[in-house]
């Protein structure tokens, strides 16, 4: 079965795009309803299965990583791609602007591991700018909104301020505000929002790594390193807006860690 963000009853429009994003109360500022959140569940056990069949794949010898030179990833230079980079350099800290890189490598890696055809500047764009919602510069606190449904709204209006195609404007916010939702359908969605999540969530998480050749992760890597992603992502407890996607998933990690059983040393080492 494939989870997807589908629309629910209550809203006529996927979970993540911007519309959603402007419900109506009680569900304002992209809190999530108890049948989104069972998606969102849903989606993230989705990816935990893709993950398992990579892992058995590699073991078996059947699994073939993507590889490619760096020069052969960059995206097309083209005024959209010049604008949204600079806005992301203005705005992200080096962190963020690295994570935003890796995220963009890995998803043209996964779009070719799997012979999608993606548009990379639309990809580009998407990953270049998908977490601007905790940039600087920000008119609105996490704490306050969805950090990723705010993203997409500013992404989008920074973009259309320079004169681009709104069309391409909204599937770039779209492809940034669903992006979080573990798992999005290229089906349903197209290639670039399904490759913006899948380069984010392996990014963050490692899922689909497998899929990446050792020299290519090091290139990247070497070129845009990690650094604290935790804090520059403000992956924090209780810094969220309660019930947004963003609290929902550092809570399920919170809860895990508590759960694990207590070391006991021993008497000798205490």
């Amino acid at each position: 079965m494939e989870f997807t963000c589908k629309p629910t009853s209550v809203d006529k429009t996927f979970m993540g795009t911007r519309a959603w994003g402007r419900r109506k109360r009680p569900l304002t500022h992209g809190r999530l309803t108890g049948l989104e959140k069972a998606v969102l569940l849903g989606n993230l056990g989705r990816m935990a299965v893709l993950e398992l069949g990579d892992t058995l794949s590699s073991h078996l010898g059947t699994l073939e990583p993507r590889d490619a030179s760096l020069e052969a990833l960059q995206p097309p230079r083209t005024r959209l791609v010049e604008d949204a980079l600079s806005f992301a350099m203005q705005v992200q800290s080096p962190e963020v602007l690295s994570h935003s890189w890796r995220t963009y490598y890995w998803g043209v890696l996964l779009g070719e591991y799997r012979k999608l055809d993606v548009d990379r500047e639309i990809l580009f764009a998407g990953s270049i700018l998908h977490d601007v919602g905790i940039a600087t510069g920000r008119e609105k606190e996490p704490c306050s909104c969805c950090f990723v449904v705010y993203g997409a709204e500013r992404a989008a209006h920074q973009l259309v301020s320079k004169g681009h195609d709104p069309a391409r404007v909204r599937q770039i916010g779209d492809a940034i505000g669903l992006h979080l939702n573990g798992y999005v359908s290229n089906r349903l969605h197209g290639a670039e929002a399904h490759l913006l999540c899948r380069g984010a969530m392996c990014d963050v998480f490692g899922f689909g790594k497998r899929r990446i050749g050792p020299a290519i992760k090091a290139g990247v890597s070497t070129d845009h390193p990690r650094g604290n992603l935790r804090d520059a992502l403000e992956i924090w407890p209780d810094h969220h807006l309660e019930g947004t996607r963003a609290e929902f998933l550092i809570s399920l990690k919170t809860a895990r860690r508590r759960r694990k059983p207590r070391e006991v040393r021993p008497a000798h080492v205490r």
